[in-house]
């Protein structure tokens, strides 16, 4: 449907260039050192990109390469464009200067600083042995440094030697007759190798296998083996823990004695140019050798094997890097914005840190953060960024939040957000052999929709189910999951929902209530359009012609292991691979380098209109749509003409989409009016929502419905469930009990006639979709609701709205029991009054305060009395008004002077100290908080809501 256009770098591994190649290559490198020219890197990169030129040519005479000559002359953005694609960092030129030589001589701190914040973390202490031993010779005797070559010869120190380990453990285990063994080792591959060994492999182990137990200890593998390596071992049997680093601090082990470290770890580090992860196996730091000594005989002496040298030793940087120095900075420098004065630039701020990150990198977050909205070109932040900085999740999974909030399919989004925000459920095997069992599982999870987000959900879902059943042990034993993981998730879930109703996205009733947010989470596309709009710019494109998928940054990426895509016919099949795929584009959460390759993991199909409509920057130049221009053969292999145009729709300098003028105008507006509604919601999240409002959510529904079934993607059920039992989240059922108050579900959008289109004749159909100005008007603000419309319409916003000519009917409008929810506060003189009112389902108050409770009731309001005994510090709870106020009055009140009686119906008795109000503010009472409000005095909705909202949090309130 969409033709996808941009330049595909190519793989380019040429030593040897032809003659006038290298001549070009030479002069372009001359000319921008020699006479700073940044014209030739067109030259320069047009060769490279399309004439197999190694990005890392270095010129015949001097040796230099483009970027070491960019990074003495400052070129940054050439420089970037250069790191993206792959130059050396370390390639030395004849005089064996680097690039970072380059700048520092010509005192280009720009330069600098973006390239040392380009160099692999840990690299510093990575210095193979041979190196150690040749510059550091007079630091050991002539014997040992003669034993460091021969062992070095033999085996390469960057991995870990599991022989000699292995040799290491037979000793212990021959000479010693007890005490614990705690092997620390990188990552999970090397515990499950050597555990194999031990248990298969080594004769003088496995033969001997009623002697020992093997234990593991992973963050990533399930806690049932962590807590039995904490039980003292039998007479007789030696225990082997075989541990990452988590058995540093995390957990002791009383009965060890004996530690055998092999001084690696796997770290963890973002490359802030590229935006990729780096999963490293690195040198420990002294600190972390120190601490690994410790661990040797806690309760007796012990005896600790260090696997590297004193030589080693004395290089290894003092502690890890900071956290701070190798992690994305985008909420960090979120919370500075808020925390900074105001004139204060993210960047200076920082700077003030201890150890502080490279400008390079702030600067690179920040732009991420104008690039999804949260703050503008001046570095203040929008709506949306403040919004985002409340919320307890990173930014992007925020903003994913918040368009589901208005999408209205909240609740599989909240899953979602909080476990890619915590980690994966899924546990990592303790047998190797069960890695294609495990992969099973999670397959099992994702019900044919090529999507982990899926996985994730469901598997969430199931174990809910599991967990009220009362088997969720034996459930995530059998499926590979986590149980901490999972109640973690859950519990971030309840904290999440209500810092949205804090914020006012969600609402305790009416519009905007747990219900009313919920309405399409039973539809799939529209979970998906709230991934694309928090991801964005994660995304991969799967070229048709060489089956590839790239990036804007990768020109070759490749699925994680642990990524379902990865097992769905999506190994090197040629060009069968593409077809493997329903569509050609994918959002991923995290990518990944390792041995120089590429992976994105946790991701899921898309259709190219959910990418075009809410992918991107809100408001986009007004240049991203391009009326038809001279067409191009080799993007028109769709078209029904050779000779028809077509126009471009760009949504950044990746992302052109093709498609015909009409379409294009259509997908444009449609974005336009999406765009203005979200950031109208996010403006003002409180206020009700219009019927255009609606149909442009129902005409999103329709569309995207009908893409996905176009595409041959599934669209399955009970997704939008919300499981039992979750308490902390529900709605009180004595809220409202009258059902027709209660939104009724959705109508299926499987049913709808636009939704059994075909992919290529639902965007065309797309041309005439109901987005003229009459029926959907552009005003991001307007709050009109639109005339009943007429127009001629070819996609029907919804089944039960479009009549059988094809005209689009105005909606039947459902009255709602109540249209708007007002809150008052009530005081009582004693708490005697109060406990009468909820016995008896009564209450009186002053005929100055009857008068306006009164009109509210009668305009069919709902009233919330929110109630506070005077000088005890606390709200008692709140009540909802039930009749009118009577004439008839109560003695039991033992205070003269008060009104008729009324009725009212507790929802919550549980008493909320002042001291948890704090924050709210009532804007109808010059911005008090809300604790020092007279009686009667009536609270402005939202804080109304935010106020109500910590009942809802209480634990004794459930």
């Amino acid at each position: 449907m969409f033709d996808f256009c941009f330049v595909s770098q190519m793989e380019n591994d040429t030593e040897q260039l032809v003659p006038w190649l290298q001549k070009e290559m030479d002069s372009c490198i001359t000319n921008i050192f020699l006479n700073e020219d940044q014209d030739a890197f067109i030259q320069l990169f047009n060769l490279i990109l399309h004439e197999n030129v190694n990005v890392d040519y270095r010129h015949s005479g001097t040796g230099s390469s483009a970027l070491m000559v960019a990074a003495g002359r400052g070129f940054l953005p050439q420089m970037e464009q250069l790191l993206n694609m792959g130059a050396d960092i370390n390639l030395k030129a004849s005089n064996g200067w680097t690039g970072l030589d380059f700048a520092t001589h010509f005192h280009q701190m720009e330069a600098m600083d973006l390239l040392k914040s380009s160099i692999p973390l840990g690299e510093v202490s990575s210095q193979d042995e041979s190196s150690l031993v040749h510059h550091h010779a007079a630091e050991i005797g002539p014997e040992e440094q003669e034993l460091l070559k021969l062992y070095h010869h033999s085996f390469d120190d960057d991995f870990v030697d599991l022989d000699l380990i292995m040799d290491l453990m037979h000793n212990i285990c021959s000479t010693t007759n007890e005490g614990a063994l705690l092997v620390f080792l990188p990552g999970y591959d090397d515990i499950v190798s050597l555990r194999d060994r031990l248990l298969f492999d080594d004769k003088r182990f496995s033969s001997h296998s009623d002697r020992f137990q093997v234990f593991t200890l992973h963050s990533d593998m399930q806690t049932l083996d962590q807590r039995k390596a904490m039980k003292p071992s039998p007479p007789g049997i030696r225990k082997i823990i075989l541990s990452t680093n988590i058995a540093e601090t995390s957990i002791t082990i009383n009965d060890v004695i004996f530690v055998i470290d092999s001084g690696k770890v796997k770290e963890k580090s973002f490359d802030t140019l590229s935006h990729v992860s780096m999963l490293k196996t690195v040198w420990i730091s002294k600190a972390s050798a120190l601490q690994r000594k410790g661990r040797a005989g806690r309760c007796r002496p012990g005896i600790c094997f260090h696997l590297f040298s004193r030589l080693r030793f004395s290089n290894m940087l003092e502690f890890q890097v900071p956290q701070l120095l190798r992690m994305p900075l985008q909420e960090l420098c979120l919370q500075t914005k808020l925390l900074a004065p105001s004139s204060c630039p993210v960047a200076d701020f920082l700077s003030k840190a201890p150890q502080p990150p490279s400008a390079h990198a702030i600067r690179n977050a920040v732009q991420m953060l104008k690039t999804i909205d949260a703050m503008d070109q001046n570095e203040d932040l929008t709506d949306l960024g403040y919004h985002l900085a409340d919320l307890p999740v990173e930014p992007h999974l925020g903003k994913m939040v918040l368009c589901a909030v208005v999408l209205k399919c909240l609740d599989p989004i909240l899953t979602i957000a909080c476990t890619l925000a915590y980690r994966d459920p899924f546990v990592l095997p303790a047998q190797g052999g069960q890695k294609k069992a495990a992969i099973e599982c999670r397959k099992r999870f994702t019900a044919n929709t090529f999507s982990d987000h899926m996985a994730l959900l469901r598997a969430f879902q199931a174990w809910q189910k599991a967990r009220s059943d009362g088997w969720e042990r034996s459930f995530c034993e059998k499926n590979f999951l986590s149980q901490a993981t999972m109640d973690m998730i859950l519990g971030m879930r309840t904290q999440l929902l209500g810092q949205l109703r804090a914020i006012g996205f969600v609402r305790a009733r009416g519009g905007s209530d747990i219900r009313d947010v919920n309405l399409n989470s039973e539809n799939w596309a529209m979970v998906k359009a709230a991934l694309v709009a928090g991801m964005y710019p994660n995304l991969v494109h799967v070229n048709q012609e060489t089956s590839l998928p790239s990036s804007y940054r990768e020109k070759k990426v490749h699925f994680h292991p642990s990524s379902i895509l990865n097992q769905s016919q999506l190994k090197e099949n040629g060009p069968s691979r593409s077809q493997a795929l329903p569509t050609d584009w994918l959002i991923y959460d995290e990518m990944s380098r390792g041995h120089r390759m590429a992976s994105v993991r946790c991701c899921s199909m898309v259709t190219p209109i959910t990418v075009a409509v809410f992918g991107g920057c809100a408001k986009l130049p007004s240049s991203a749509l391009q009326e038809p221009s001279a067409p191009r053969d080799s993007f028109q292999e769709n078209s029904d003409s050779e000779t028809e145009e077509l126009s471009e729709f760009s949504l950044d300098d990746w992302l052109v989409f093709r498609l015909d003028s009409e379409a294009a105008g259509a997908v444009f507006e449609l974005r336009q009016k999406w765009q203005n509604l979200f950031i109208k919601r996010i403006r003002c999240p409180s206020k009700p929502w219009t019927q255009q409002d609606e149909a442009i959510i129902r005409t999103l529904v329709s569309v995207l419905g009908a893409e996905e079934q176009g595409a041959g993607l599934q669209q399955p059920t009970g997704i939008g469930q919300r499981p039992r039992p979750i308490t902390s989240e529900d709605d009180s059922q004595a809220f409202l009990k009258n059902p027709k108050s209660s939104p009724q579900p959705p109508s299926n959008t499987s049913n709808d006639r636009s939704c059994r289109m075909p992919a290529s004749s639902s965007l065309l159909q797309m041309k005439a979709l109901c987005l003229d100005e009459a029926s959907l008007s552009m005003s991001p603000l307007s709050e009109d609701p639109p005339p009943s419309s007429n127009s001629s319409c070819s996609v029907s916003l919804d089944s039960s709205a479009a009549s059988s000519s094809g005209k689009i009917s105005k909606p039947p409008s459902s009255q709602p029991a109540f249209p708007s929810v007002r809150h008052f506060i009530m005081k009582s003189s004693s708490l005697r009054n109060i406990e009468i009112s909820q016995q008896k389902g009564i209450w009186s108050t002053t005929p100055s305060n009857e008068g306006k409770l009164a009109k509210a009731f009668l305009e069919n309001n709902l009233i919330i009395l929110i109630f506070s005994v005077q000088g005890s510090g606390h709200f008692q709870g709140y009540a909802r008004m039930t009749s009118i106020i009577s004439q008839e009055s109560c003695q039991d009140w033992g205070f003269m002077g008060l009104g008729g009686v009324f009725s009212v119906e507790w929802i919550h008795r549980e008493s909320v100290p002042f001291l948890c109000t704090q924050h709210i503010l009532n804007t109808w009472n010059d911005n008090k908080k809300v604790q020092i409000s007279r009686d009667g005095q009536e609270l402005e909705p939202q804080a109304g809501s935010q106020l109500m909202s910590l009942w809802e949090g209480n634990p004794a309130a459930q």
